[in-house]
């Protein structure tokens, strides 16, 4: 009986950097990085509230971090569908 590889679902660097936009960190969380989705949540927040050019930084940067891991996930799924 052959086995069937599993099919782990791609996610989209797009989107993480866009989910960024509406809400600070979810990108990461759409990424399953839950912990960090949240500390990026709370720093943008709290910095936000201070100084709020800094929470812009925050922002861009989480921007920029969610399309950057989504292909490093997409990239260990077709590692995984190869091996």
């Amino acid at each position: 009986m052959r086995k069937e590889p599993i099919k782990e679902p791609s996610k989209d660097p797009t989107l993480a950097c866009l989910l960024n936009l509406l809400l600070l960190g979810s990108g990461h969380m759409y990424l399953g990085k839950i912990a960090k989705g949240i500390l990026i949540l709370v720093l943008g927040v709290g910095t936000g509230m201070v100084v709020w050019p800094v929470s812009v930084l925050i922002i861009i940067w989480a921007m920029y971090d969610a399309y950057k891991n989504a292909k490093k996930v997409n990239q260990a799924v077709v590692s995984k569908r190869v091996a």
